[in-house]
């Protein structure tokens, strides 16, 4: 009967912990009503679906491991759709090496399997197989051809949680980089940017990465990255790079690990500074996911999808859960990390 009361008066306007007291003092009283009320509007669906959570977010950073070792494990992700060209190119595949941040562009008409596959292979005639590849979930990465791919090649296959753009962070800050790039060289002409990929390239793996300490060029292959102005420097002094080649290598490296694993130690303890401990979720328990997009026409939708239920549990505060009765959401079995 109280939670039944309890319930009408924060249905009134689905408001908070404090208004809803206010509404049922003014014609009742009864003990331990806060905590009465607080049990009520957690259990409001919604609620959940519609607010937008305040105060510190669940779940502390869990970076993925790093080899130190380049070509070890590398980052796949497409950019795009991107403005059309008259190549009919609308997709940018980014690779990125974990551990020396060398990255690759292919320019692509589609984001299917087989385009993906055409381009890996280029990457595997010169530089061999991973033995770890970072995409995300759903797409063209999830298909059988890629995961046979992979298979066949003894390549361990690791797709991020739904979801958790930071679960590919590093191709995910590349990203950002090319946006800001493409939008200043092709103000005047957008669709024109797959004629700049290369310019791109080098000036990506040529310039100093604060990470690693050097440029992505100099800790994968020991020298600096030439260009065209540096076509003029004498025999003798490329004669001298060589002969340094091994050691500086060596030197590069060794700095590189320190220095990945500072900088990570640096975002992980920023990251969590604004985090708290996971709530433990258990089987059958409700849930509810976070919307992260909010394009044209969405600016009143609900800022949760669901309800969902916790069908399985995983480690790293990761969950299976499926889509319960007829709300907004993911219609399929899904992976989600708090």
């Amino acid at each position: 009967m109280r939670e039944e009361i309890i319930k009408r008066a924060h249905e009134f306007g689905h408001f908070g912990i404090k208004k809803t007291m206010e509404k049922l003092l003014q014609e009742f009283s009864m003990e331990n009503m806060q905590s009465q009320v607080e049990k009520v509007i957690s259990a409001c669906v919604p609620c959940i679906l519609g607010a937008r959570k305040e105060g510190k977010k669940e779940g502390f950073l869990r970076p993925i491991p790093k080899a130190d070792v380049p070509m070890h494990t590398w980052h796949l992700d497409h950019i795009g759709p991107l403005p059309d060209t008259n190549k009919d190119y609308r997709y940018l595949l980014v690779v990125v090496d974990g551990f020396t941040r060398y990255t690759w562009f292919f320019a692509t008409k589609t984001k299917n399997s087989e385009k993906i596959i055409r381009n890996f292979k280029i990457l595997q005639q010169h530089y061999g197989n991973p033995h770890r590849v970072i995409v995300d979930r759903g797409g063209a990465f999830a298909s059988a051809v890629f995961k046979n791919l992979c298979k066949a090649h003894n390549i361990e296959l690791h797709a991020v949680t739904t979801g958790v753009p930071r679960g590919n962070g590093q191709v995910e800050r590349v990203h950002s980089v090319l946006i800001g790039i493409f939008t200043k060289i092709t103000v005047d002409e957008p669709n024109t940017w797959y004629k700049h990929l290369t310019r791109v390239q080098h000036a990506i793996n040529g310039t100093y990465h604060r990470s690693i300490a050097v440029s992505p060029y100099e800790l994968l292959f020991g020298i600096k990255l030439k260009t065209s102005q540096d076509l003029a420097i004498s025999e003798l002094l490329e004669k001298a790079r060589q002969e340094d080649f091994l050691q500086s290598r060596a030197q590069f490296r060794n700095v590189a690990v320190k220095q990945i694993h500072k900088v990570q130690q640096e975002n992980r303890n920023s990251f969590e500074a604004h985090r708290k401990s996971a709530r433990r979720y258990r089987l059958g328990d409700i849930v509810a996911i976070k919307r992260t997009q909010f394009g044209s026409g969405l600016k009143f939708a609900l800022k949760y999808f669901g309800p969902y239920q916790v069908v399985k549990i995983k480690d790293g505060d990761r969950y299976e859960v499926e889509k319960l009765g007829d709300g907004e959401g993911y219609e399929e079995r899904i992976l989600l990390q708090i």
